[in-house]
């Protein structure tokens, strides 16, 4: 297992993109935290875990419930007192260590922040389509299709014709404008939804640690 040390020896450094970090992200409501305490080991810092937390609070004047939060463990593989730190803190205390891989940490929370933000800035499915002026023929509602992609978080440079193709039966053009079905508008939320979703759920945080307990109360 390869030991990353506080300092990095000019003749030891290598590209950001050879760090490999895996860290999971703990999502309350709409707040993203981080644990201290794996923080702590994926830096490498060879000073004890309590001590290191403490100093960086007293010098750097972190506060309790709004840069980190105490979070008790009862797990054999961790310390009884957790702390779980806001990305900000996260970010700062990586780059603290003046190092390649507090570095590479600094860059995996901007990336992750990216992707749950990413779930939590999507409209709510009744928000979508308000402000839109509806078009009603033949009793179906319909509305405008160039601005609901946008809305829904899809790229400008996607034409959709793949989507016309396939679901010609909710596409109308009506006085040189073209419109989608609510029904087709929904799903393209919900894809979307779905999309970050698959993004998002790689960096959960697990229920336990693989090993944590006795492994005969698992159910599969």
């Amino acid at each position: 297992m390869t030991t990353f040390q506080s300092k990095v020896q000019p003749t030891a450094t290598r590209s950001l993109a050879a760090v490999h970090v895996d860290l999971p992200l703990i999502q309350q409501g709409e707040k993203l935290l981080i644990s201290a305490f794996l923080l702590h080991k994926k830096l490498g810092v060879k000073t004890r875990f309590n001590d290191w937390f403490q100093r960086r609070i007293d010098k750097y004047g972190f506060e309790i419930n709004i840069d980190f939060y105490s979070n008790l463990s009862k797990s054999k593989t961790r310390p009884v007192s957790d702390y779980l730190l806001s990305l900000d803190m996260a970010k700062e205390l990586a780059m603290l260590e003046e190092n390649e891989i507090g570095r590479a940490v600094r860059r995996y929370f901007i990336e992750k922040e990216k992707e749950l933000r990413g779930v939590l800035m999507l409209p709510a499915g009744s928000e979508l389509l308000k402000g839109l002026k509806p078009l009603k023929i033949n009793g179906r509602v319909l509305y405008p299709y160039r601005e609901v992609p946008r809305r829904c978080g899809y790229s400008a440079k996607s034409s959709g014709s793949h989507r016309k193709a396939r679901y010609w039966m909710h596409f109308v053009l009506y006085d040189n404008l073209l419109y989608i079905t609510k029904e087709f508008a929904l799903h393209l939320y919900h894809q979307m939804q779905l999309m970050q979703n698959r993004k998002a759920l790689p960096a959960a945080q697990p229920v336990l640690p693989l090993q944590f307990g006795d492994n005969s109360l698992l159910t599969f």
